[in-house]
């Protein structure tokens, strides 16, 4: 009789048990509970069906979560995706075409690898056609020395050793082997003392007549060119923070404060302040200018934490130049907006909304390119959890290997141009249909609505590239300059103030463009101190940016 519905005990568990169920669940059980007392059974599963698939969109969403958060602490990962695991995603993929909910596309994988083979088989002809994939094998593992000193030693045979054994005539010389071996110098320094001879006229004393000395890049300051250039190469460059370098210079029996060396890459930094006025001029000019920003945190004792998060704007016009500048704060109002004012040609950026008025007409009406690295993030960022992000990450890494071939092949900008619209093209027009199918199945909320909806509404700034051979396809160029902010900040954390952050933002515009031309920045900036200490005129400072610079015969 205890399973009898009168019996208290039994209504005292099923009490329990409600009040410990959840209130959604309570809700759902209730409102089913009533369709069935009504005898609406086909509604009832209906309700059920709906609140089980509720259920399953959450725990989707609660697992891509996860799966960002486990990213982040482990490091990112490859976003490459494993061709064995393409093949099975394309597997899922054409069985959920056949379903009524799939997306109206349609998905051939056969017709898909043949054209990725045949783009695979057209870059190795181009580069074998070249020799780049035969320079390539030869040089893996290979140490190469570039511009080093070079000294040569011959080994001679001994005299004794120059008669053949067996007949005991004279042996010919054929030839000789040679060997490289590098041998590593550590850097040290040298004072040089200058005994500047004086003349006085003991008759009348009129003035005294002193040797000229050397010139000096800091007045009143012992430090050579060379090592104002190694302290700002170290800081900026390397990444290596100033009481670090302290220490290092220290073990090489010189002790320079911390604070000197700061006070000397800020001395320094004025004086290359009219090469970077003449980068940024040549930027405003340049056919595209790319454009990204970092944030740094600066020292700044009005603030209650003593530390102020300020920005740095990165702008790349026609991949040569690299300005850097440094404002307070991250408003666009001291940033491109002020920098990029009333600029009516390509600026290429990610979507932020800090840029909108570049291109709208209230700062400047620039021409928006769009950035295919961050469109095609944001589907990457789902592979580990939706196996339908597979065929476009495929068909954006097409478009990739079309560039390949391009620059495999060495192509002009207008033939460049023209494979774009016979090979990128149909690509493009098979990841729009993709999207668009994908935005009107897909609940809007949804992490993978949300990624094809960015492509969407960027989509004519992210199929511009295909008009302009000069174009490239993403902003990967200005982002990989901001890795050396990335790294000092790691190193140095933060700095000093705001005004040496927008010295270092001159240093960091200086020494980017330097690698962007081949150009080492050590014996640049050290042959360039000089020159400019020995009254080099501003007339001629063009002369002396990275990538018209010629080095003087004897540098040091």
């Amino acid at each position: 009789m205890s399973g009898a519905t009168g019996d208290p005990g039994t209504a005292t568990i099923q009490q329990r048990t409600a009040a410990a169920e959840p209130s959604a669940l309570r809700q759902i059980r209730d409102s089913a509970q009533a369709l069935l007392a009504d005898g609406k059974v086909d509604e009832a599963f209906e309700f059920f069906v709906s609140a089980l698939d509720a259920v399953l969109r959450k725990t989707r969403d609660l697992e891509l979560l996860v799966a960002k958060l486990r990213r982040q602490q482990v490091g990112k990962k490859s976003e490459r995706i494993d061709p064995g695991q393409l093949q099975l995603l394309f597997e899922v993929l054409c069985g959920q075409a056949n379903t009524a909910d799939a997306p109206t596309t349609t998905i051939d994988p056969e017709a898909e690898a043949r054209e990725d083979a045949e783009l695979d088989r057209e870059i190795k002809d181009a580069e074998q056609g070249k020799g780049q994939e035969k320079g390539r094998r030869n040089r893996r593992g290979r140490v190469r020395a570039g511009k080093v000193e070079r000294q040569l030693h011959h080994h001679e045979v001994p005299e004794a050793e120059r008669m053949c054994a067996t007949c005991g005539a004279a042996k010919d010389r054929i030839g000789e082997d040679v060997t490289h071996m590098l041998e590593y110098v550590p850097g040290h320094f040298i004072e040089h003392e200058h005994h500047r001879d004086k003349f006085a006229c003991g008759k009348c004393k009129d003035g005294v007549t002193t040797a000229p000395g050397p010139d000096k890049v800091i007045d009143r300051s012992p430090a050579d060119a060379s090592v104002l250039a190694h302290v700002v190469v170290s800081k900026i460059e390397d990444h290596c923070p100033l009481h670090r370098l302290h220490r290092i210079y220290l073990r090489s029996g010189v002790d320079i404060p911390v604070s000197t060396m700061s006070d000397w890459m800020g001395e320094v930094a004025d004086l290359f302040s009219p090469l970077a006025a003449r980068l940024e001029a040549r930027i405003l000019a340049a056919y595209i200018d790319q454009m990204d920003a970092t944030g740094v945190k600066v020292l700044d004792p009005k603030s209650p934490e003593n530390i102020e998060r300020g920005t740095m704007w990165c702008y790349v016009g026609d991949e040569r130049d690299v300005v850097f500048r440094y404002t307070p704060t991250g408003e666009g109002a001291t940033g491109p907006w002020n920098f990029l004012a009333g600029r009516t040609g390509y600026v290429q950026a990610d979507a932020a909304s800090v840029f909108d008025r570049v291109f709208n007409g209230q700062a400047a009406s620039a021409v928006e390119v769009g950035c295919w690295s961050h469109g095609r993030r944001k589907m990457a960022d789902l592979r580990d959890m939706d196996c339908r992000v597979a065929y476009p990450l495929k068909l954006i890494a097409r478009l990739y290997r079309v560039e390949h071939l391009a620059d495999a092949r060495g192509l002009a900008p207008d033939q460049r141009a023209a494979l774009r619209k016979e090979r990128s093209q149909p690509t493009l027009e098979k990841l729009k249909h993709w999207l668009v199918a994908i935005q009107g199945s897909e609940p809007p909320a949804s992490d993978l609505a949300k990624a094809a909806g960015y492509m969407i509404n960027q989509w004519v700034a992210l199929t511009r590239f295909i008009h302009d051979g000069r174009l490239r396809l993403d902003n990967n160029l200005c982002e990989r300059q901001l890795r050396s902010i990335a790294l000092g900040r790691n190193n140095f954390l933060f700095f000093g103030s705001h005004q040496a952050a927008a010295r270092a933002a001159i240093l960091y515009s200086i020494t980017r463009t330097c690698a962007l031309h081949g150009v080492p920045p050590l014996p640049y900036i050290t042959d360039v101190l000089r020159k400019l200490a020995g009254g080099w005129p501003q007339s001629r400072i063009d002369e002396l940016l990275p990538d018209r610079w010629k080095p003087a015969i004897t540098v040091q």
